[in-house]
């Protein structure tokens, strides 16, 4: 019994649809009656199941003879007036299909999934895999590159009329169609030989922002006003179609172009909307500016993730950083250097935070951490005192076990 949890979103409606066309048997779960507007006439009433992934019992009872379970759940929100799922729900649901004997258990996430993403979604994606990589079962976690629709939607033609979003000269996306995804999904549920990784998946062609601009311009429509329909996050969350063809044994169909091809009229106004925040800083407040050569081969996500990083570390050690500021003028990198997705940073000699007033609160050497498994970035000043307390309680058991291992940090664990 395949077990679908999340069916009323739109990939968990692909997906049903999918499962139910193969005419497999397929158990569509959402969290109450006011979340099944979507499903309605997809499936047999009978079949339809309901369980808030935040309340374990509930879910017990829906994973009954389950085999195989998907997951949809994402983090824009859990049903109607309802909250944003946290990693809870995603550990509740593996937990739940663990016991209840099911043998693969399957997490749909995408690529920006970043801890430090400035963008508030992608980090509460990122914490609902963190969820899932917890438990002790069979999981596997299938990150796509965003969906034809979601490009549909913010940059080409929004739904409510107003004017689409450009795209960012940085960005990289492999887009897919969702049916092409809820294909995918179902052949690789029947692969799955090595359970407990991070699979990724992409369309059949990468596309930049320029090139992006380029393609839809025949095709936007919109008017003037800011669109509640968000644009897609920026920086690399492109997925190589080697990549996806290893994933997979094959590359999906329904490329951008095609999808664009056949847009004939300014598309409704489907629910849910989309689903990326606005108003995202261009840098951290921290962030002094400039062109310092200790930042020059990190990218604008990463540079800020170390400024956010260094901050947090700022007032784990109870400094106050209202209006403070990190002056790299003078740092100096290091032999050490950590490559995190569209850059790289090294440990750092000679970096400053500075107060308000300008004063010196912290001035010294900075160490870098990075785990590609957990997909974790980590800095914090004053390597000779070790890893501090507040970076190793927020690391998960299997990057703690790697780090006493690790030839370099294996001496500097708290």
């Amino acid at each position: 019994m395949l077990i679908l949890v999340g069916a009323n979103g739109r990939t968990g409606l692909s997906i049903l649809r999918e499962a139910e066309d193969r005419g497999l048997p397929v158990r569509p779960v959402v969290r109450d009656d006011r979340d099944i507007d979507n499903i309605r006439g997809m499936s047999d009433v009978q079949k339809l199941c309901y369980a808030d992934p935040m309340v374990p019992q509930a879910l017990a009872a829906v994973m009954v003879g389950a085999t195989t379970v998907i997951s949809c759940i994402d983090p824009r929100n859990s049903g109607p007036g309802a909250p944003l799922y946290d990693g809870v729900a995603a550990e509740n649901v593996v937990n739940a299909a663990r016991d209840a004997g099911a043998h693969t258990i399957l997490h749909l996430s995408v690529m920006a999934a970043y801890r430090w993403s400035y963008a508030s979604l992608n980090r509460k994606a990122f914490y609902l895999e963190g969820g899932v990589r917890n438990c002790n079962a069979p999981w596997t976690i299938l990150r796509f590159s965003c969906f034809n629709d979601e490009i549909i939607q913010a940059h080409v033609r929004p739904p409510d009329g107003k004017r689409p979003a450009p795209f960012k000269e940085s960005s990289r996306y492999s887009p897919i169609t969702r049916r092409q995804a809820a294909k995918a999904v179902l052949d690789l549920v029947d692969r799955i030989e090595h359970p407990g990784r991070a699979l990724a998946m992409g369309g059949p062609q990468v596309w930049t922002g320029p090139e992006l601009e380029v393609l839809v311009a025949p095709f936007r429509m919109g008017g003037g006003g800011k669109s509640r329909y968000k644009a897609l996050p920026p920086g690399d969350v492109s997925v190589a179609p080697e990549t996806t063809q290893a994933t997979l044994g094959h590359l999906p169909r329904g490329g951008l172009a095609l999808t664009l091809a056949e847009l004939d009229q300014p598309v409704g106004d489907p629910d849910p909307p989309g689903v990326y925040p606005s108003g995202t800083p261009d840098s951290h407040p921290a962030d002094a500016g400039g062109a310092p050569r200790a930042l020059s081969e990190c990218d604008g996500d990463l540079r800020f993730a170390v400024h956010r990083r260094l901050i947090q570390d700022a007032q784990a050690r109870g400094l106050d950083t209202q209006g403070a500021t990190l002056d790299f003028g003078a740092a100096r990198p290091g032999v050490r250097w950590v490559q995190v997705h569209g850059g790289r940073v090294a440990e750092l000699d000679g970096v400053s935070l500075l107060g308000q007033d300008g004063s010196v609160l912290i001035q010294g050497s900075v160490d870098v951490l990075r785990d590609t498994l957990a997909d974790i970035f980590y800095c914090w000043f004053n390597p000779q005192d070790g890893i501090p307390l507040w970076v190793w309680k927020d690391l998960d058991l299997g990057v703690q076990r790697r780090l006493v291992d690790d030839v370099y940090f294996g001496s500097r664990v708290p």
